[in-house]
């Protein structure tokens, strides 16, 4: 993997290690904005394999009733759980973390972005 770094909806908040087998915590992220179910007991360097046991917790399950629909509207032709956290970027609603695989991403780009996007487009309309 030569791309990837954890972000905090518009702000980088880790990156891959040059040896690509860590994700370091960038200077000056304070340890409070990390997520600590990844950043564990103050670590600010975390092995690249916890951080793909990390983002697979963060898709849906294999066994989610309409997976076979969601699969198929991702364009996956089986439950690849490293591809869905490819596409999804890991990211939920319930907290501002995803992952950036590529330059070309951005938080408008995630569902988290697209929902404030929409929200404040509705409010605006008010």
């Amino acid at each position: 993997m030569a791309y990837l770094k954890l972000m905090m909806d518009e702000k980088e908040i880790a990156h891959l290690s040059e040896d690509g087998q860590y994700l370091c915590a960038n200077e000056g992220v304070a340890q409070y904005d990390l997520p600590l179910n990844l950043f564990i007991g103050g670590e600010r360097k975390v092995p690249l394999v916890d951080v793909v046991v990390w983002a697979k917790k963060r898709i849906f399950p294999k066994n989610r009733m309409d997976c076979k629909e969601i699969l198929k509207r991702m364009g996956l032709p089986d439950y690849n759980a490293w591809e869905i956290v490819k596409r999804t970027n890991a990211c939920l609603m319930e907290d501002p973390y995803w992952l950036r695989f590529s330059e070309d991403e951005t938080f408008e780009d995630t569902t988290r972005g697209r929902a404030r996007r929409i929200m404040n487009e509705n409010r605006k309309s008010s």
